[in-house]
């Protein structure tokens, strides 16, 4: 039996690929390679004879696509079944039952052409209506091995040289979890993040379950900043090394994180604990109250110890490069443009707003802690019971972030009465009845919001506007929200007054 992804030419003119799919995991793991190149205005013709499995590899780039749970029926009697939450959309059509090629028009396939990724089973029904494919696949029955299939797949070079290369990286992760002990188990893919990171569960017949991060190192984006992408100037981790570090000192120091089981750090796997699935943007089911009262324990824990000596400081150069953000994205969404001038006095004053924050020792800082990064760990004890994933971008800087970025959560609404027990909560842990330490954590904790919160406007209209993940846009009003609540410390003057001055329609239509 021939070796599952038989490879095609490194050549960069190729435009073939072979693949051997011993059964449909296989197949769907090729659709998932095809699927992290599709784009809106792709069109893919599946070709084979009946049973062939095209609906199988469509299957499997929906999923990739849209989620691991989205439900993918078979579009034999509908003929095209949309996915419009999906970024971009799809169609998934099945022209079998044609009665004539004009039917194709009465689909909305031609309508969809330029603004959706469209899959089409049996597209020879459709005459000469479609236009040339994006991508052909054809899957091919083989007779020594009824569950394999051969699928071909031809392309343009670059297309089938990033299939080619994602191959290769599968090869090598193969070989990871075979040294592990762990290339026996079963694979599944789980819904990741907003970064190039991707994430399988791994369970074996009796029970034991793992994690898999598979982290190809690179900068995210293009070079804006002196020649370096925004990833660089704001610190953002561009490889495993800066995960597995954190990692390790946060469970040094009694934090639940999760237990690196293998790792290679140069190539960018590691095999971890896994805590589930569980959180608050997710399961409606969980205590908010317990919720919070532990994340905000795990926090009171963490700060008091200096920061990690590993961390770059979060100063004021990084706060303001992460607020330009609100002026480069968010506010040209809104129709506002500023000028340069406005531009960089609005950089200025976060310099200056930012390194005020490092007045204060510093602790680590997770830049992440929010619903979706600390999962319910029902069987675990106190603090234990909120696990910390989703850590690599710490850095050193004021204890007031984290729990601004965990009371003012992007993603879910938190109950104004829960989030005045949290903070307090944390305050009389920390400072008891020191009145002058709780005003400036005040302080500090409002500009925190509002910077946090300028960022996230900024990063969701990126995503939706740069990398087609317009899923996010729904969140904005939320984040506005914080903004507005926030504004009214004497110490954000400036920001007020900026706003006021240059982009008085801020809120926009989003508000």
């Amino acid at each position: 039996m021939p070796a599952i992804g038989l490879k095609a030419s490194m050549a960069g003119t190729q435009t073939h690929f072979e693949f051997y799919a011993a059964q449909e995991a296989d197949t769907a793991r090729l659709a998932a390679w095809l699927a992290a190149q599709a784009q809106a205005g792709w069109l893919v013709f599946l070709n084979g004879d009946l049973g062939a499995g095209k609906t199988a590899f469509a299957r499997g780039l929906v999923k990739a696509k849209c989620g691991p749970h989205t439900r993918v029926p078979s579009p034999s009697f509908t003929l095209a079944q949309p996915y419009e939450t999906c970024t971009p959309p799809l169609i998934h059509s099945d022209l079998y039952r044609l009665a004539e090629p004009s039917e194709v028009e009465e689909l909305g396939l031609l309508d969809a052409l330029d603004s959706h990724i469209c899959l089409v089973e049996w597209a020879s029904r459709a005459g000469d209506i479609l236009p040339s494919p994006t991508v052909t696949v054809t899957l091919s029955l083989l007779e020594v091995a009824p569950e394999a299939r051969q699928i071909t797949i031809e392309a343009a070079p670059e297309i089938i040289a990033g299939l080619t290369a994602a191959q290769a990286r599968e090869e090598a992760l193969q070989s990871f979890l075979a040294k592990a002990g762990w290339g026996e188990a079963a694979r599944t893919p789980l819904a990741g993040d907003a970064s190039t990171r991707r994430y399988e569960r791994l369970i074996f017949s009796d029970g034991r379950q793992s994690v898999l991060m598979d982290w190809a190192k690179g900068p995210d984006g293009p070079a804006i900043y002196d020649g370096k992408p925004y990833s660089q100037v704001a610190h953002l981790a561009e490889a495993m090394p800066a995960y597995c570090a954190m990692v390790d000192w946060l469970g040094a120091h009694g934090l639940a994180s999760p237990d690196i089981l293998a790792r290679d750090e140069a190539q960018g796997f590691a095999l971890m604990e896994d805590f589930g699935d569980r959180h608050i943007a997710n399961d409606e089911t969980l205590d908010r109250a317990v919720f919070y009262r532990e994340a905000v324990s795990n926090l009171t824990h963490l700060h008091q110890s200096p920061a990690a000596d590993f961390l770059a400081p979060y100063d004021g150069k990084v706060q303001a490069v992460e607020a330009d953000l609100f002026t480069q994205w968010y506010l040209p969404y809104c129709g506002i443009e500023i000028s340069e001038t406005a531009a960089q006095s609005w950089h200025a004053l976060w310099v200056q707003l930012g390194d005020t924050l490092l007045v204060e020792p510093s602790v680590s800082v997770m830049r992440d802690y929010h619903s979706v990064n600390l999962l319910w760990r029902e069987g675990a004890q106190a603090r234990f019971r909120v696990g910390l994933i989703d850590v690599q971008d710490a850095l050193a800087g004021h204890a007031a972030y984290d729990l601004s970025s965990l009371l003012c959560d992007a993603r879910v609404d938190v109950d104004p009465d829960l989030q005045a027990q949290a903070y307090e909560h944390y305050c009389a842990t920390r400072f008891a009845t020191d009145a002058e330490a709780r005003a400036a954590f005040q302080t500090a904790y409002a500009i925190c919001a509002v910077q946090r919160n300028l960022k996230i406007a900024g990063i969701f209209v990126r995503l939706s506007e740069r990398d087609h993940k317009s899923g996010y846009l729904k969140h904005l009003p939320r984040v506005l929200g914080y903004i507005q609540s926030h504004l009214d410390r004497p110490a954000l003057a400036p920001v007020a007054q900026w706003l006021e001055a240059h982009a008085p329609d801020w809120l926009g239509q989003a508000s």
